[in-house]
């Protein structure tokens, strides 16, 4: 859609106002808050899962992907069995990055854990503004590595100690939040769509549509390479994110809730 139109410029304007403020801070316990900071042609989406764009497409391009919190997500590339995938993912510590259990773990025909995986922080179309680093350690959990259950669709990707470390990038913050939080706010979901040049970042801004027990559901529009993309809210003037991207349909694109139990997780994967 052209830029010159209104409710997309309006859309714009309400990213870029969301995005106005600093650096995370610890959230208190009862949030389950974590502590934060200090080219190629795409071949296939991961696993071939479908993601989709409900009603117009609505996502607007970032490109100030040197600021936070944009520095902190990551285009991946991803190697199994000889083929190349897309996918995204975002620091959640110096060297972890949170992504979808299918970005590290596929299903299917091409069955496995990825052989290695490129990460390009802070990508901006053919800019990749600090680098990359090639990493072949990864972890899931057994709901979606033996189960293939969507609601335990999450892993990370373990990045060499010190990867990224001249570029003070931070990592974001995580918390599970009641239902009543999390439907109370905007939502704001950002990744490397495959229906765009590799490395360019677009997202967009609405609330959430649904919480269940372990999956948050959502009228944002993504495509295949956004699996694994970041799902984050403001409480208290700070960045927490609150689900891992990695479904979609006609009747809304989903994400794995971080509950307790994956904060756990996230929080034991980071300090690895």
């Amino acid at each position: 859609r052209r830029s010159a139109d209104p409710l997309k410029a309006l859309l714009a304007q309400l990213l870029a106002k969301l995005e106005t403020t600093g650096e995370f801070q610890a959230a208190d316990a009862e949030t389950y808050g974590a502590e934060t900071s200090s080219e190629a042609a795409i071949a296939e989406e991961v696993a071939a899962v479908v993601e989709v764009i409900i009603g117009r497409d609505d996502r607007i391009r970032i490109t100030n992907t040197r600021r936070s919190p944009w520095k902190r997500y990551c285009a991946l590339r991803i190697t199994l069995g000889g083929r190349s995938y897309v996918g995204t993912g975002c620091l959640v510590s110096p060297n972890t990055v949170l992504t979808a259990g299918h970005c590290v773990y596929m299903h299917g025909e091409n069955k496995g854990w990825a052989s290695e995986i490129e990460v390009f922080p802070g990508a901006n179309g053919a800019s990749r503004p600090f680098g990359s680093v090639k990493a072949t350690s990864f972890r899931s959990v057994r709901g979606w590595v033996n189960g293939r259950r969507p609601e335990y669709d999450y892993g990370c990707i373990k990045l060499p100690n010190g990867a990224f470390s001249a570029h003070g990038l931070g990592h974001f913050g995580y918390a599970a939040f009641s239902r009543d939080v999390l439907l109370s706010r905007r939502a704001v979901l950002a990744g490397y769509p495959g229906d765009k040049p590799f490395g360019q970042l677009w997202g967009m801004s609405r609330r959430l549509k649904q919480v269940t027990s372990r999956q948050l559901r959502y009228d944002i529009d993504t495509m295949g390479g956004q699996s694994g993309a970041p799902v984050y809210i403001k409480c208290g003037g700070h960045r927490y994110l609150i689900g891992i991207h990695n479904y979609g349909s006609a009747s809304g694109n989903t994400a794995t809730r971080i509950t307790p139990s994956v904060f756990k997780n996230i929080k034991k994967w980071s300090a690895e």
